[in-house]
């Protein structure tokens, strides 16, 4: 499958893990109330649902898993400079999934850590609680910090197993326990799978070399656009010079060569207001 395709089915596997986490919440709100009827179809519904949310997540690792750069196919062949561009892509795209699936799967693996602690009736953080809701989200060393508290929560519910005999009534509580707490367990090596995916092999360098690179590349672009922008200007000018200095020009030649006026011819004698010299008038 193609890099887009398969990033593509990730996303939707997110949707739909979202979609069943709330609908366990509501389940697990519903089975924590006090009551005393069979409630062990709705434990098993739990479970199941719990388990395929598992599942999905270990199906996005899987397919990130997978997200490399496909080798090329083209005459002539890519450059070594295009090859580790294309793998810096495909390790950006996998860091960026593995972190989705990371934060969700973490989300829900706090939400079966505080589930447990409900059933058996410890006292729960407020962290955890926070946690679970998405309201508040660990990152970096908080994160693996709540990582190992999780999984020491889970094995010391099974030494506490082995320690003690489970009354009959019990078993049935204990079984559910003891699968919330291997969904727990699988979450967190989930977890630390992911995160070879998001800090293995140098890609967090890589990322930053690589949008170094990009800026690097836009710099020289945006440099290139000004000094462009900055010729044109100067033209712009220098043209704009060039016909003000013909207007000039044209505007002191046409003084020089200004024709003369225009004299009108005096007004002819028998023109004027006066008598004419050859009629007499009568005495």
């Amino acid at each position: 499958l193609h890099r887009v395709d398969l990033e593509d089915q990730v996303e939707d596997l997110l949707v739909s893990a979202q979609a069943k986490i709330t609908t366990l919440d509501k389940l697990h709100a519903k089975h924590v109330l006090p009551g005393f009827a069979d409630r062990s179809q709705e434990e098993r519904e739990i479970e199941g649902l719990a388990a395929d949310i598992t599942r999905d997540f270990r199906q996005c690792h899987t397919l990130i898993q997978r997200i490399v750069p496909s080798p090329p196919h083209t005459f002539p062949p890519q450059s070594s400079q295009a090859s580790q561009a294309s793998l810096r892509a495909a390790q950006n795209v996998q860091r960026a999934l593995a972190a989705k699936v990371q934060e969700l799967s973490g989300t829900f693996r706090k939400k079966q850590r505080v589930y447990m602690e409900r059933l058996q009736g410890h006292a729960i953080k407020n962290q955890d609680i926070l946690v679970a809701s998405g309201a508040i989200r660990l990152r970096g060393s908080e994160g693996f910090s709540a990582l190992e508290e999780d999984l020491h929560a889970t094995q010391s519910q099974e030494q506490s197993q082995l320690l003690s005999e489970t009354p009959s009534h019990l078993t049935q509580r204990t079984h559910e326990i003891t699968q919330i707490a291997k969904s727990i367990a699988q979450l967190a090596e989930l977890f630390k799978d992911l995160s070879s995916l998001v800090i293995d092999q140098g890609t967090i360098l890589d990322s930053v070399e690589w949008n170094v690179e990009q800026t690097s590349v836009q710099v020289e672009e945006a440099v290139k656009e000004l000094v462009v922008a900055q010729r044109l200007v100067v033209d712009l000018m220098f043209a704009d010079n060039k016909t003000l200095m013909f207007i000039l020009l044209l505007f002191q030649l046409s003084a020089q060569h200004k024709p003369p006026l225009l004299h009108l011819p005096p007004t002819p004698p028998h023109h004027r207001h006066h008598s004419h010299p050859y009629i007499q008038t009568a005495p």
